[in-house]
Formats: C-alpha cells, structure tokens, sequence
C-alpha cells in the first residue's frame, strides 16, 4: 500500500542511525521488520530524491513487496513516509548509477558498497572473488617463464606486483568494513512472544470484517480499487500476524481505533468536499 491511498503503518520504534558524519532514520514495525527512509537514505548517499523514486518506478513491482507507507517523526510531526526495507538496501543501492552521485565522498562509498557486493554474489555462486587479482598473477608466472634470462628483473617485478595488491586489498577491505559496520546498524532487533496470545471472539471478528469492509466501500468511493488486500495487509503489519482471526485480545482494541480512525477521516473528507461543492454552487450549507 505505497501509494497515496495507503493507510500510514505506526512504527513499534524509531532511531537516527550515524552513518560518516550523516542520518539515516529507521523505523521497526511490530511484525519485526526493519525499515530505512527512502528519503534519508538517499541524503546519506547523496542520491536525488525524486530520481531514485522514479528508478523504483520503472523496475515494475519488484520493490512492492520491501516497501511501506510509514508514519515518521519530521520537524512538522509525523508525516507519512516511504520506507524500504532494511534487508533491501544493499540490492537497492546495487541499482544506482554511480557516475550521476556529484558528492565525492558518496561516489567512492558506493563504489566500495558495490565492490562488496560483488564478492559476497561471487563467492555465494562458487566464482573466485580475487579472479582479477589472480590473472595478475598468472600474468606474471607466465613472463617469468618466457624472460629466463631476466629472472632478477622480474622478481623484483613480481613482489612490486604484490605488494601494490596487497595494499589495494588493504584499502578495499577497510572501506568494506566501514559498510558492514554501517548496515550492521540497520538491523532491527528481533523480539521473541513468549506463550501464545488469547485470541478475538468470532463475535469480536465479525465486527472487525464489519468494521473493515465499512472502510474498503469509503476508500472505493474515494476511487481505491479493491483495497481490502491492502486494509487486511496493513492490520497484519500492525499486529505481527498471518490471518485475522489470529488477532489477540490485547490487540483488538488497538486495530478497532486505527479501523474507526480512517473511517472518520474519510467520512470528515467527503463532508467537506460536499460542503465545498454547495458553496461554489451558490446554494444554502448542507445540514449537519
């Protein structure tokens, strides 16, 4: 429901993570899952705002599932905001267009996010990940064999080969552990239920479908197609469950509010439209 129809997600937690001098704002829903703030990450890295959504734009659904209308802290209050997934920031950023990042700094860190990222798909696959540093040696192996009669000269060529390797394995892996110990951060802690919850009443759920599909006819009429998934998705998200009539007791009341909430705000959204349509007409206010 990352649209502008969608019912803004109440985060369980939010932190500002310090990322090289830079904010990135994450939030946890209750369901467990880590989320990043589009907006805030594309500041960290020096990405612009309005291009890296259009980019998600063009890749079709594939993002849809990592992505969520959040309910963030901003200077002006909570505002709903779009989030991505924390486990989908490294394929994410995997996306971006490093020559187009302007900043310096944001262009080097990315180039070492993607070099990382790299080895981590070579070595999952089974490819060696020092392929290029390997073919130098061989490169050399293969001219000691050829040059015998300069076998002093490429000695010495060879340990400046490999002392020039080292020093940029040197260099790779210390920008490589910065990334690690950056998005390290991003994970959310994982909260363990002890014991099974108690359950809603099948008299409490049949108001709770009553309830939501009073919702899903106002969002319909507010030009939502089919927008029960998203109701019943958005419950789930909030609760930490897979099907409705698993909702606990101690969360009914809580989901019933949220539900009662958008209901009013809907209804408050149509009465003032109405109002403003009669006014415009010329004709007396709507009664009450």
């Amino acid at each position: 429901m990352a649209d502008e129809f969608s019912l803004p997600l109440q985060p369980l937690r939010e932190r500002k993570i310090e990322f090289r001098g830079r904010e990135i704002q994450t939030v946890d829903l209750p369901d467990n899952q880590g989320y990043v703030s589009l907006n805030s990450l594309c500041d960290a890295f020096g990405l612009d705002r309005k291009g890296q959504r259009q980019r998600l734009a063009r890749q079709g659904n594939y993002f849809d599932p990592y992505l969520a209308t959040i309910s963030v802290s901003t200077g002006g209050g909570p505002q709903p905001t779009l989030c991505l997934m924390a486990a989908a920031v490294p394929l994410f950023l995997t996306g971006v267009q490093v020559e187009r990042v302007a900043d310096p700094e944001s262009r080097a860190l990315l180039r070492a996010f993607l070099d990382e990222a790299l080895e981590v798909l070579a070595e999952h696959f089974g490819l060696s990940e020092r392929g290029e540093l390997q073919f130098l040696r061989d490169a050399v192996g293969r001219m000691v064999a050829e040059q015998e009669s300069f076998d002093q000269r490429i000695e010495n060529l060879s340990k400046k080969v490999e002392a020039e390797l080292a020093e940029i394995r040197r260099a790779h892996e210390e920008k490589v552990q910065q990334i690690r110990e950056a998005f390290g951060a991003l994970r959310g802690e994982v909260r363990h239920v002890v014991g099974p919850k108690e359950r809603i009443t099948p008299e409490q759920l049949g108001q709770l479908r009553e309830t939501v599909n009073t919702l899903g006819v106002l969002m319909q009429e507010r030009g939502v197609v089919n927008p029960y998934a998203g109701i019943y998705t958005t419950l789930f998200r909030m609760t930490g469950i897979a099907r409705s009539e698993h909702i606990s007791q101690e969360d009914f009341p809580r989901v019933l509010a949220f539900l009662d909430q958008q209901i009013q705000a809907l209804r408050d959204a149509a009465e003032q439209e109405a109002a403003e349509k009669q006014a415009a007409s010329g004709g007396p206010p709507a009664s009450a």
